[in-house]
């Protein structure tokens, strides 16, 4: 017997007996314990979101070895703040040095570097490189920067967080569904 057959066991012959005042009745009822549920999850959110924002200064500065190590599409990972926050630090094809947290704005997939952009696996989302703000897919907020500093000696570190850019890209980055296919008559 299926699963749906024993939470509601009704014949055919004997589904006439329940009328429309107590189907109603049933849907308002389900209908309030989602209102219920959905007013719950919203109060819990809006403390979060009074939160103040990062300083954009961290007490700890983390070794990254020396800036050439790095060859322009090259990237690695570092754990920044403890070991459950990861960043990637990446050299643009350009030659500039950039760093993220590896995590995802949509639903916080782990980001990879791809010589040219930022891509997010599980639902194909893309980031530009220079700024991280995404280019195609679900995501709608950039990805978080990490502050970068190279000293005297030639190594590098990350040093802070970068506030959030809130302009949106001046040029649009090269998504790989851009194509356009040719109409033939």
């Amino acid at each position: 017997m299926s699963w749906w057959r024993r939470a509601f066991p009704l014949d055919l012959a004997e589904e006439g007996h329940f009328s429309r005042r107590e189907f109603a009745r049933f849907l308002a009822v389900v209908s309030a314990g989602f209102t219920a549920g959905i007013g719950y999850l919203w109060l819990r959110k809006k403390p979060l979101e009074t939160a103040p924002e990062p300083t954009g200064t961290h007490e700890l500065a983390v070794a990254l070895g020396r800036a050439s190590d790095l060859q322009p599409g090259q990237s690695r990972l570092f754990t920044f703040r403890d070991a459950q926050d990861r960043c990637i630090l990446l050299r643009t094809p350009t030659g500039e040095l950039k760093a993220y947290r590896q995590t995802c704005t949509h639903l916080g997939c782990a980001v990879r570097f791809r010589g040219e952009r930022l891509e997010c696996p599980c639902h194909e989302g893309f980031f530009e490189v220079d700024r991280g703000f995404p280019v195609q897919g679900p995501p709608t907020r950039p990805l978080s920067g990490i502050a970068l500093e190279t000293r005297a000696d030639g190594s590098l570190w990350a040093v802070g967080e970068l506030p959030k850019p809130t302009n949106v890209p001046t040029r649009a980055a090269a998504c790989p569904r851009d194509t356009r296919m040719e109409v033939r008559s």
